[in-house]
């Protein structure tokens, strides 16, 4: 068996193995995904801008032509040292090129691949698994007690030292995704300076205020089909690191909530009582704009945003697919449709 758990990848990154040519990292986590992505590139070659021992490929063009897989693989780096081959977004249509390459690569070239869209039972997964040159990690979100594990060593290992309020209320606050957890906690850290004992007020004070209420008002302009709020918050948004997928994730996660109450009213619930079955409740500044929105939207239009989001999704998972262009193209339509 070879796949890697979080033990066994601490292992890899302290100690190089040049017998594994390649490794998969894929699961829900697209964060942790691109965290270990990192990680392993550093361990190989330092300096992450190196072209000469850092190469990107598409699933594309190795699939075209399994010759442009090799050439890199089998390169020399003019400066020395072992070479890193990365692909993005890889899907099981790429199980057949990687069968070849394994079955036969001896060279020192390492093969980094990533997919968020792959399960478990997936092709490429279970090749990974079995072959005795590689190594293939499941990346799924942090939660309950692994997520206070994370949040705990990672203070720890910068220095800190929280109280069980403030560790508490730090993991209840952080998202499923690892490295906007970790962006979290880098902040914190910041706004606490030469302060290393984190208090609640501390926590409460920084985890989850700009990005989320940046994430918030976004949505809720799309949602208002204010196309200006949500270019200017999209843009800001991007500029910060947040990622396309978590994007979609959390309008997704609007539009259910908002699906729920609109079904209820126009099944003859009063709005105020609609409105009081969500859990979490809706913000108490966000009541009028919620309320707003149940006018706008219907469980039919609702039901089409739905589908596009989740399609939007789908397809940034896809080899080579521009992620951030994708979001913003969807967000656009669905504002364009809530005042029709």
């Amino acid at each position: 068996m070879t796949k890697l758990t979080q033990t066994g990848f601490s292992a890899l990154l302290s100690k190089e193995d040049p017998s594994v040519k390649a490794v998969l990292f894929y699961g829900q986590d697209e964060g942790l995904i691109e965290e270990c992505r990192q990680k392993l590139t550093a361990s190989v070659v330092p300096d992450s801008k190196d072209p000469f021992r850092i190469v990107d490929l598409t699933q594309a063009q190795a699939k075209d032509d399994i010759a442009v897989l090799y050439d890199e693989a089998n390169a020399v780096s003019l400066m020395g040292g072992r070479r890193v081959i990365r692909f993005r977004n890889v899907d099981n249509n790429f199980t057949p090129v990687m069968k070849e390459f394994l079955s036969d690569y001896k060279g020192d070239s390492l093969i980094i691949l990533t997919g968020g869209n792959l399960t478990t039972k997936g092709s490429l997964p279970q090749l990974f698994e079995k072959a005795s040159n590689a190594k293939v990690m499941a990346c799924y979100p942090d939660e309950g007690g692994a997520l206070k594990q994370f949040v705990y060593q990672t203070l720890q290992e910068n220095g800190f030292d929280a109280t069980p309020e403030a560790l508490n209320f730090i993991s209840d606050n952080l998202g499923a995704d690892r490295l906007l957890s970790r962006s979290e906690l880098s902040k914190l850290m910041a706004y606490m300076g030469r302060e290393t004992a984190i208090s609640i007020e501390d926590a409460m004070a920084c985890i989850g205020d700009a990005s989320a209420l940046s994430t918030d008002q976004m949505i809720y302009a799309m949602a208002d089909g204010d196309q200006t709020v949500l270019h200017e918050t999209l843009d800001r948004l991007y500029a910060e690191g947040e990622l396309p997928i978590t994007l979609l994730r959390s309008a997704c996660n609007h539009f259910k909530r908002l699906h729920v109450v609109v079904s209820k009213v126009q099944n003859g619930t009063d709005v105020d009582t609609a409105m009081r079955s969500l859990f979490p409740p809706v913000h108490f500044k966000r009541t009028a704009d919620f309320k707003r929105q149940i006018r706008l939207w219907n469980t039919n239009k609702i039901s089409r945003a739905l589908e596009l989001l989740v399609e939007a999704e789908r397809e940034c998972k896809r080899a080579g697919r521009p992620q951030d262009l994708i979001c913003a193209r969807v967000f656009l339509q669905i504002a364009a449709q809530a005042k029709r």
